[in-house]
């Protein structure tokens, strides 16, 4: 405000001298040109002598004008203007000036203007990121895990909030939550700057730190990099969540399973060995004695040999299963078409007395996946449209077409079908729809293949064929 008043003052005053200054120039001007045109015409007038002898008609002829004196007064009329016209131009050299300076008073008020605003609003930028970081210093402040902010260079914390405890200006990570004197290393202790710094990607490792009361505890620490202009790691953000009870839980589940794994080796092993006594003893029985036997006798006979070969069946599958889910996968390159001539040669016989057509693709390829595995899947498939197709079941189509992350097969068939209700559930454990009452079976196949199948990376699923039947399709990934 006060700027301003001085700036009018200013150009105020610089008016009013402007305007004094064009008067007397003016004034000076008129009284140097008034003084030289009398002198001419003096000049151009004959003197008082010439006209009196021109009067009296003498012979002499006219008499010369006194020139000398003329001339002397036009050089003092001049010597008198020549001060006036250094004054006028010093006049006029001085406004030019005082203009100037206006000039230039406006083009730096106008700059003062300017400045003043991009002060202004780098005043307003500058409250804004002090509101920024104390709602970031807030967010970080809340959150219960401990959060740093890393220096790439030594280690140093040079940002951490509350839950990360006490520390001075210069503590490492090391020394905070490892309690060691040197930075952590080799694969139980990966450290995840130096995988940061390494990779320049984000890492999530697991650690032991070490609580405010030197307890231990298993943490997940993330790590994020933050780069400098040159595109290198210069700092990194790391958190850590503390997993202890979650390891907890998953080693007592680990504790469980593998409980549950030998308990039902076990009962597959006190059951199979009885059932195998019981079949042989009534299959000898009927072989035997079955002249002797009356047709009602006839009838339990082969009844207790079905229901005897369906629990061994039934222990089998169970045996199968548990090794699906424990055993550890061999991943080898395999050719998917002989692999495929294998399942065929073994169902040859009953797809030949059923007349059963087979049908997949000519192109075929060669992945990555454990050979085992895989023919057990595409065995269980083939298996399940032999049984659940029904008595009209004349085809059977193995498909195969590729994705950008996996390979995608299909074992599609012309026989009784699927409900989609029971698209998802029939992959579960001892799941039998309504087409399978009748049949022998344990339930367990289709769990069996879809085990296997995410053991591989893929997925599973069915729907009803478009043309009637089932069809049925799981993923191989491309990255195994």
């Amino acid at each position: 405000m006060r700027s301003a008043t001085l700036n009018r003052f200013f150009r105020q005053a610089n008016q009013k001298l402007h305007e004094a200054f064009e008067q007397l120039l003016q004034f000076a001007c008129k009284t140097a040109f008034s003084g030289k045109h009398e002198a001419r015409k003096a000049l151009s007038r004959p003197s008082a002598k010439s006209r009196a002898h021109l009067q009296n008609g003498s012979g002499e002829g006219p008499v010369a004008p006194n020139q000398d004196n003329d001339r002397r007064h036009v050089t003092r009329v001049d010597e008198a203007s020549a001060p006036i016209n250094q004054y006028a131009a010093s006049v006029k050299n001085r406004v030019e000036l005082d203009a100037k300076i206006h000039r230039q008073n406006i083009a730096l008020a106008k700059a003062n203007a300017e400045l003043r605003a991009e002060i202004g609003e780098r005043e307003k930028a500058e409250q804004k990121i002090k509101e920024q970081n104390k709602f970031l210093n807030h967010v970080i402040e809340s959150l219960p895990h401990p959060f740093y902010v890393l220096d790439a260079r030594d280690f140093t914390i040079k940002m951490a909030n509350s839950a990360a405890g006490e520390m001075t200006a210069n503590t490492t990570c090391y020394v905070l939550t490892h309690h060691r004197s040197l930075p952590c290393d080799g694969l139980e202790h990966q450290c995840p700057l130096q995988e940061v710094k390494k990779t320049k990607k984000a890492v999530i490792v697991e650690h032991i730190h070490y609580d405010r009361d030197g307890n231990p505890r298993n943490v997940e620490v993330h790590g994020y990099p933050i780069f400098d202009e040159s595109g290198e790691v210069m700092q990194m953000i790391e958190y850590s969540l503390d997993i202890t009870e979650r390891k907890r839980l998953e080693e007592e589940l680990q504790n469980n399973a593998e409980k549950i794994k030998l308990f039902a080796y076990s009962i597959s092993h006190d059951i199979k060995s009885p059932i195998i006594g019981v079949h042989g003893l009534v299959e000898l029985l009927s072989k035997k004695y079955g002249t002797f036997l009356d047709e009602t006798g006839k009838k339990y006979c082969e009844q207790i040999l079905k229901a005897s070969r369906q629990v061994l069946a039934l222990v089998e599958e169970l045996n199968i299963f548990i090794r699906s889910k424990e055993t550890r996968l061999n991943f080898d390159l395999i050719s998917v078409k002989e692999l495929l001539e294998t399942i065929r040669n073994e169902f040859s016989p009953l797809l030949d007395l059923r007349k059963i057509r087979w049908v997949e693709p000519d192109l075929l390829p060669t992945l990555k996946a454990d050979k085992m595995s895989l023919l057990r899947v595409f065995r269980n498939l083939v298996e399940n449209a032999l049984k659940y197709g029904g008595a009209n079941l004349s085809e059977i189509r193995i498909g195969y077409e590729p994705s950008d992350t996996a390979h995608v097969f299909s074992v599609r068939d012309n026989g009784v079908g699927i409900k989609l209700k029971d698209c998802e559930s029939i992959f579960e454990w001892f799941h039998r729809n309504q087409t399978s009452r009748g049949t022998e079976g344990s339930g367990l196949g289709l769990a069996i293949v879809k085990e296997l199948v995410i053991k591989h990376g893929g997925a599973v699923w069915a729907k009803p064929n478009e043309s009637g039947g089932a069809a049925f399709y799981f993923s191989i990934s491309k990255d195994l």
